[in-house]
Formats: structure tokens, sequence, C-alpha cells
């Protein structure tokens, strides 16, 4: 699949099957409404040096992305959620232990209060 991140809908997020999202070209993260992980696709598994298994279930600002646990990130998702906005895109920097990932991050929330998180990586790592 071809799309980007700034293409999809919910009619299409909503019709795609776990193994759709690993045929996407960039990191797909959807959170249930308590910020667990309930979708990780194949290419967030790679960027991020986690599996599917290790991932899924858990809140993903304290287990699984502590650095994005910040207002240039959560905050924003927050005020999503506040103003009754749907979408918003922006440059964040993930800090991993082996470097840092800078991304371009849009966050999409669905009507059904859940959270997707699209990443695109704008370069392999920052010195």
């Amino acid at each position: 699949m071809t799309l980007s991140p700034d293409e999809l809908n919910e009619q299409q997020l909503t019709a795609m099957s776990p193994d759709e999202f690993d045929t996407l070209p960039f990191g797909v993260i959807k959170l249930d409404t308590e910020g667990r992980v309930v979708l990780f696709n194949a290419v967030e598994q790679r960027l991020a040096k986690r599996s599917v298994d290790a991932t899924l279930g858990k809140d993903f600002f304290a287990d699984i992305a502590p650095c994005a646990d910040v207002r240039d990130f959560r905050g924003r998702l927050r005020a999503l959620h506040e103003a009754g906005k749907r979408t918003e895109t922006f440059d964040f920097v993930f800090r991993f232990p082996w470097g840092a990932r800078e991304v371009r991050i849009r966050l999409w929330i669905g009507r059904d209060g859940s959270d997707w998180i699209f990443v695109t990586p704008l370069q392999s790592t920052i010195a």
C-alpha cells in the first residue's frame, strides 16, 4: 500500500487488517482510550526495535515511549481531545538507548476515542 499518513482516513483505517497495516511504509501505533497499545505495525517494530508481543497491551507513554510523555507530544494529544479536533502533524525526536531518531508525527483521533500515531522517519539517526 502506498498511502502516506496524510492520505489515510477513518474509513480506510477501520477497514484495514493487521496484515495491511504491516504493508504501510510508515509506523502505525494505535492506542485505546486508556493509552494502551492495541496496534503496532511492522515498520514501527523496526523503527523502535520492539516486537509486537513485547508492546501490545502496554501503556504507550509509561512503558513504550516515556520520552514522548512531554508537552510537545502527549500535551498535543491532550489538546486535540480537549479542543475536539481530530489531527495534528509535527516533528519530534524519539530518544532511544541506541540513539535519537527524528520523525514526523501525525496524531489522529478516531471517532471511538482511540489515538492513532503515524510515524515517518526524517533521518536515520541524529548525532
